[in-house]
């Protein structure tokens, strides 16, 4: 950094006459000590020893720059000045050099150039933009009025906006380039003498035909007129476009005033589609159609409720954006009408999570409801009942009366169910003849009394069309959390109860215990012995005698199955055939039966009746005639000889299926007899549906002959109406003299029972070649253990 004295020393001469000298401080400029002639002429002041704070800041500010730069790096450093006079903008270029100064603080020598570069803004912005401006000056008459305007000045953005060269429309008057019924002349004549800005804006017909929008501005300055025109015609045209589709537009559409939520315009899909006319639109906000009042703006495409003029609710989606109409602030809206959806979807959903046939919730809502009610019982403690309800003998009344019937005996089963339930409890169907029930914070008391509801509402008859139809229900209970604390054990524990229920002969309700679980398994474990007893051809028959009453003789057997396990011995009938029913076992094994009995007929002496029961179950089979021809067929016993004993039950109505199947083992040329008569629902009414062989009296109504009034009123009613019909009457379980004297006084035809004789194996066939003897005359016997079916 050259010294001071080194500089002035050095004489600068006339360099001197520009240059000033500048003090400094922290490094930076801070004080003018002195300036040459030309920089005093240049700041058209006196500066001797004046503080940079005090000097305009179009110099301050550049020497400050310069001083900062120069002070840093120790060199030479440059700066722009411009400065503005009557209009006219001068740019100076400044040069300052750093000076080291014997009292150690740096000084700033400042140079200016002699000439700077001038220019007029003016000029430079009516070049630079593509508006069109233009200065035009008034044209008056003698009396001073306003004849029209010449133009002055003018860019190149007015000539092209008015399609002419800028020379040639330099001085016209406007009145030739713009058409007078426009009356642009008067608009801007009323500029004149205002110090307010004018804006409108004009349609010029162009020569080719097409329209010049034009927006113009103007301000009066003395006489003369500054102008602004842009050109808006694409503007225009988006507008055009965006009336046409706001218009034309099959979605409701509308502008709202943003500050006050008042309609400002609305489309035809509007008016149609809310039922408002326009004018009735155009009166009322936002607000009011909706159906909460709501006045909020909705930018996101949520779910609204509006209301129609004829005051039905709708939901809409609502889509709105900001814009300006008008110069205010405004909010296009566009509703989509998703009423119709959205009932759909709740159509949709409902169906997912309830049982089309009852309206019930199905088995997924169930397990939903049970999940939340097992979780509020982790935090709160609130314990709950799983109720799980199977129908007895629904499969009977849908195999009979068909499915039609069986649809409405469940639809009539929910009501009930439903209607001895509590406000906050649930009933849902999971499937087939299968109820749930979910009772929240129950005490046993509640329980019990719930479940003996359900089995008091369903042991009522159900009137289906002009039938009666009586079922009843095996209820299984799980508590939580004493029975389990997940869903799946729950589940599982109430149809372990359930399953005991109906084990135990339907009707009742039992509660899970701990040992079920063990009784579950000996069950299962009785299922599979069976599968393998049949297997193994451990099954065998057993024959008991049919007698007839007045000779004494007997008229046939009854073949009975009998199981005798190699470990646990004989297996009762009534243990082990409905297992077989159960898991469709019965089918292969009733083939069995059918096949070995008429086998074991065709070997005796005596042409003697054989009677082979036949389970409901093996009904639902249509292989069933095919099988009993079979079974003649392979044995060559007479057809006649063969009686195939159906329960009243399989007849709780005569459907067309079951019908037609008895009709075509009738066809076979067997015998068809109605067991268990009497236990039924309205036995005397299926006499009518099918003309049975023989009908068989209950052994109940027998065991209490001449006991009870009115078992004794019913056999003899039975007897009575056998004979009227030419129908075979038979009394099963005679075990007394008593009751078979009784039975004789009133006219029954066969008797069978211990009295006479108890199941044995083979009661009369061929034995090493020899034919057994024929039909005996029986007499009372000992009576043994029961081991009949």
């Amino acid at each position: 950094m050259p010294a001071y004295d080194a500089v002035v020393l050095g004489r600068l001469g006339r360099l001197a006459d520009r240059c000033a000298l500048v003090a400094t401080r922290e490094g930076r400029a801070e004080r003018i000590l002195w300036g040459g002639p030309g920089f005093r002429d240049w700041f058209d002041d006196e500066i001797r020893d004046r503080p940079l704070v005090q000097m305009p800041d179009e110099i301050r500010r550049p020497i400050e720059e310069i001083g900062v730069a120069a002070l840093r790096t120790g060199e030479p450093a440059r700066a722009r000045c411009d400065r503005i006079t009557d209009g006219v903008v001068t740019t100076w270029n400044l040069v300052g050099v750093p000076l080291a100064n014997g009292s150690g603080t740096p000084l700033l020598l400042v140079h200016v150039d002699g000439e700077g570069v001038r220019t007029e803004p003016m000029q430079a912005m009516f070049g630079a933009t593509g508006q069109g401006l233009m200065a035009l000056g008034a044209i008056r008459e003698a009396s001073g009025a306003v004849a029209d305007f010449k133009i002055v000045a003018l860019n190149q953005g007015a000539a092209e906006i008015l399609g002419r060269p800028v020379a040639s429309l330099q001085w016209q008057r406007l009145g030739d380039l713009v058409p007078a019924r426009l009356g642009v002349t008067q608009r801007l004549s009323g500029v004149l003498g205002c110090t307010d800005r004018a804006t409108f804006e004009l349609a010029v017909p162009r020569a080719d035909g097409t329209t010049l929008h034009l927006k113009v501005e103007a301000q009066a300055i003395g006489d003369l007129v500054a102008v602004a025109m842009t050109d808006v015609g694409d503007i225009k045209a988006r507008e055009a476009s965006f009336r046409f589709l706001f218009e034309s537009n099959p979605l409701p559409m509308w502008l709202v005033d943003q500050d006050s939520a008042r309609f400002v315009a609305v489309n035809e899909a509007a008016v149609a589609h809310y039922g408002y006319s326009r004018e009735a639109f155009l009166a009322r906000g936002l607000p009011d159609l909706s159906a909460a009042g709501s006045c909020g703006f909705a930018r996101d495409g949520r779910l609204h409720h509006h209301r129609r003029a004829d005051g039905s609710l709708i939901e809409v989606t609502l889509f709105e954006r900001s814009l300006a109409f008008e110069g205010r602030p405004a909010v296009l809206g566009a509703a989509i009408d998703v009423t119709e959806q959205r009932r759909a979807e709740a159509r949709i959903t409902h169906m997912a999570h309830h049982d089309a046939l009852t309206g019930l919730p199905n088995r997924a809502l169930f397990t939903t409801r049970l999940a939340e009610v097992i979780a509020e019982q982790a935090r709160t403690g609130a314990g709950a009942a799983l109720l799980c309800l199977d129908l007895d003998k629904f499969k009977l009344v849908n195999d009979t009366l068909g499915h039609p019937a069986g649809d409405a005996l469940l639809r009539a089963v929910a009501d009930r169910v439903t209607a001895c339930l509590r406000g906050e409890d649930l009933v849902a169907r999971l499937g087939g003849d299968e109820f749930a029930v979910l009772l929240r914070t129950p005490d046993a008391a509640t329980v019990s009394a719930v479940a003996g509801r359900i089995i008091e509402a369903l042991s009522r008859p159900v009137r289906l069309g002009d039938r009666e139809c009586q079922i009843g229900v095996s209820v299984g209970i799980a508590c939580l959390p004493e029975h389990g604390t997940d869903s799946d054990t729950l589940l599982r524990h109430a149809d372990l109860a359930l399953y005991r229920a109906k084990a135990d002969g339907g009707s009742i309700a039992h509660c899970f215990e701990a040992a079920m679980d063990s009784w579950d398994r000996s069950r299962r474990r009785r299922e599979a012995d069976l599968h393998e007893a049949f297997a193994r051809g451990d099954l065998a028959l057993a024959y008991q005698p049919v007698v007839g009453v007045r000779s004494r003789a007997i008229v046939g057997f009854e073949a009975l199955l009998r199981w005798h396990h190699p470990v646990e011995g004989a297996i009762p009938p009534a243990e082990f055939v409905p297992l077989a029913e159960e898991s469709g076992l019965i089918v292969p094994i009733g083939a069995w039966v059918l096949r070995q009995a008429c086998a074991e007929a065709s070997l005796w002496a005596d042409p003697v009746r054989i009677a082979v029961n036949l389970s409901p179950v093996q009904f639902r089979d249509p292989g069933l005639v095919a099988t009993v021809r079979e079974a003649l067929a392979l044995s060559g016993l007479a057809p006649h000889r063969l009686e195939l004993e159906v329960t009243e039950s399989l007849l709780l109505a005569a459907s067309e299926a079951n019908v037609a199947t008895l009709h075509a083992l009738r066809d076979l040329g067997v015998r068809i007899a109605m067991d268990d008569f009497g236990t039924g629902y309205c036995s005397l009414s299926y006499l009518q549906k099918f003309p049975f062989d023989k009908i068989k009296i209950d052994r109940s109504f027998v065991r209490r002959l001449g006991e009870d009034p009115h078992s004794t009123a019913i056999v003899q009613a039975v007897i009575g109406l056998g004979a009227s019909l030419g129908i075979v009457t038979v009394a099963e379980g005679v075990e007394t003299e008593a009751q078979f004297a009784h039975l004789r006084a009133k006219g029954c035809e066969e008797v069978q029972g211990y009295l006479f004789g108890r199941p044995i194996g083979r009661p009369i066939g061929r034995s090493m070649g020899r034919p057994s003897p024929g039909p005996q005359a029986v007499g009372p016997i000992r009576r043994e253990p029961d081991v009949a079916a």
